[in-house]
């Protein structure tokens, strides 16, 4: 009988990581979830279902322009959250958008200078332009994600609604 290589070995303890992280990462969003909705809604959700994109891939691919500004988990988690706003802003109608910009900057710039304040309204209005733009297509409400450090890189899961 024919030994497996050491590569198989190393190939096949790669994915067993890869799905305990994701199983773990999906306990913590689903913990988030719960907690920002006070229910249970994603108790009967689908994981990665066949033929539908993974919502954390198009986020990445979403803020890829931005990445760069980013250094740390910590800055990058800053940088998704205020994508998933932008990126659920712009899924509303245009004519509700600045109400739904100018509430979000109330709750989240109230001790930031006025520069700062403009700048985080600036990044706002581009990350919604760029949903318009390069993304219009997809119409998925994200409801949270979880992010997890890796090193030199990170682990994104996201729960996000199905397309209609």
């Amino acid at each position: 009988m024919a030994r497996k290589s050491k590569g198989f070995g190393e190939l096949l303890h790669q994915k067993q990581d890869l799905e305990q992280t994701t199983a773990q990462s999906f306990k913590r969003l689903h913990k988030k979830v719960k907690e920002t909705t006070g229910k249970d809604l994603i108790k009967d959700v689908a994981i990665n279902p066949k033929g539908v994109a993974r919502m954390s891939d198009i986020l990445n691919e979403f803020i890829d322009p931005y990445k760069g500004t980013a250094y740390g988990l910590e800055e990058v988690e800053c940088l998704l959250s205020l994508a998933v706003v932008a990126w659920n802003i712009a899924l509303s109608p245009k004519e509700d958008r600045q109400e739904a910009i100018e509430s979000m900057l109330s709750a989240v710039a109230s001790g930031m200078d006025r520069k700062s304040r403009a700048d985080l309204q600036t990044l706002i209005h581009e990350l919604i332009e760029r949903k318009d733009c390069y993304f219009s297509d997809c119409q998925r409400y994200i409801a949270n994600f979880d992010l997890q450090s890796q090193g030199d890189s990170y682990f994104l899961s996201v729960a996000s609604s199905l397309e209609k």
